[in-house]
């Protein structure tokens, strides 16, 4: 592999793992408000949790729509 190649191939893959990082922190935030929330916020945090953590699509969300 030529170097500019790998140099951007390495770079890619370094904001990649910083993404994914940010990523699963927003899904444990989620998941402790989900914990200290009441009913309606909780369902939301909970949402939110699982569409992060890959458990949901965008398209199974609905207004209203129960975890």
């Amino acid at each position: 592999m030529n170097s500019p190649y790998a140099a951007e191939l390495n770079r890619l893959h370094a904001e990649l793992d910083h993404l994914v990082t940010v990523h699963r922190a927003a899904a444990q935030i989620a998941r402790t408000l989900t914990e200290h929330l009441a009913d309606g916020p909780s369902r939301v945090a909970d949402q939110l949790a699982r569409l992060l953590a890959g458990a949901l699509e965008p398209d199974d969300l609905t207004e209203g729509s129960t975890p």
